[in-house]
């Protein structure tokens, strides 16, 4: 039973990030997995519970990505490098549709998902600039707190749609993370985290052609 719950959400996360909430039916959700409506009634009570599941599944999966801020067998250019390519190994059929759909129409969802991300993705920061600054790979004289926030903006704000600062392909385009990250990394980083930095990307365009 839970085994098929979790198929339903897996599913389900994958249809509504390629065409949104809204324009994804529960009969749609049904065909996809290839079972009645009613089979899908058992498992999940409606829509509504199926995006609060969905929601969940991505913060789950996105804790699990953040986690590597904390394994200190990596340097933090690691970290950095190993958290973006976990997200967008999975966020690869993404749409701002998404997001759009979920402030509208699921606004105290939304408004969760953005408190958490504050939290967690403050603390993940600054314990990965605390980190870089004892290897020497970012410089001494950083305010771990501010950073941070700022990098808050860049997770909330930046890559969010609806600010239409990035057009759709943009957003979904590799190339564009990779620039805000130069942009990051070269105010942050020593001349020793600027090598490690240009060493990672370098093997990142390898891997991409």
């Amino acid at each position: 039973m839970e085994e098929k719950r979790q198929l339903i959400i897996e599913r389900t996360f994958d249809l509504f990030h390629s065409y949104g909430i809204k324009s994804v039916s529960m009969d749609d959700i049904a065909r996809e997995l290839g079972m009645s409506k009613k089979t899908l009634y058992q498992h999940v009570k409606d829509k509504s519970e199926l995006v609060e599941a969905v929601v969940d599944y991505i913060r789950s999966f996105s804790e699990d990505a953040i986690s590597v801020f904390y394994n200190k067998s990596l340097n933090a250019i690691q970290q950095h490098h190993s958290y973006w390519q976990k997200m967008d190994t999975k966020f690869v059929n993404y749409k701002p549709t998404f997001h759009f759909d979920l402030r509208k129409y699921y606004p105290s969802i939304m408004q969760s998902i953005n408190e958490w991300k504050r939290k967690t993705i403050y603390e993940a920061n600054k314990t990965n600039i605390e980190h870089g600054i004892k290897e020497g790979f970012y410089r001494d004289d950083l305010n771990a707190h501010i950073i941070s926030r700022v990098l808050i903006g860049y997770q909330i704000y930046t890559f969010d749609p609806a600010n239409g600062i990035f057009s759709e392909s943009e957003i979904t385009d590799s190339r564009t993370f990779e620039e805000v990250y130069k942009y990051h990394f070269f105010g942050v980083c020593t001349p020793k985290g600027l090598e490690e930095v240009r060493k990672l990307l370098c093997s990142s365009n390898k891997d991409n052609h």
